[in-house]
């Protein structure tokens, strides 16, 4: 008769995520992850095989849950000016909450894993590629709404957003004072418009 699981895969991965999120991979043990899940040695392998493999696992539960929420609003057909503004706006809010100090987990995994991980190096470009995709159509929207400069190359401002985005994730990872992550929003957006 098969063993019945222990746990909720879904939540733990969600507490696999955190843990990961919170030490980076080289810093997080087997132990450290079987304890914070709550699953045994045996559930832990038997789910999600080895550390490697639950950390790819994490970084897409990352991706789908909080990446997807943070952004929907700017993958919406008709996102434009105001999207990008609500985008950073709520990116300001979250650094100045213990989650948002954690930093990107993305981000975090590109500094310290990406050079030496292929499979984690294609989850970043991934990500990289989304924001800059998200950030290419809303501004398009925008420039065609006439609510930005209508000079502006719209390829090179969309990876120009992604890298200020990235930049907030350092930002926010360093816990510098909320009021230079709003200047250096606002500055950001001020490029848009004049």
């Amino acid at each position: 008769m098969p063993r019945n699981k222990e746990f909720e895969p879904e939540e733990a991965l969600d507490k696999a995520m955190g843990v990961f999120w919170r030490k980076g991979y080289f810093d997080t043990s087997v132990d450290d992850l079987v304890q914070q899940v709550g699953v045994s040695r045996y559930g832990f392998y038997a789910t999600f095989g080895n550390k490697h493999e639950l950390f790819l696992a994490s970084l897409d539960r990352y991706r789908d849950t909080v990446v997807a929420q943070l952004i929907a609003d700017l993958e919406t057909p008709n996102a434009s000016l105001a999207e990008i503004q609500g985008f950073f706006g709520a990116f300001v809010e979250l650094s100045q909450t213990e989650r948002g100090k954690l930093g990107c987990f993305m981000c975090n995994t590109a500094t310290e894993l990406a050079l030496h991980d292929d499979l984690v190096a294609a989850k970043i470009d991934s990500h990289i590629q989304r924001l800059t995709k998200a950030f290419h159509q809303a501004l398009g929207n925008a420039r065609q709404g006439q609510e930005i400069k209508s000079d502006i190359n719209i390829d090179d401002f969309a990876k120009y957003l992604t890298g200020v985005t990235l930049g907030l994730c350092v930002y926010a990872r360093s816990q510098v004072d909320p009021k230079t992550i709003a200047s250096y929003v606002r500055v950001a957006l001020k490029t848009l418009i004049s």
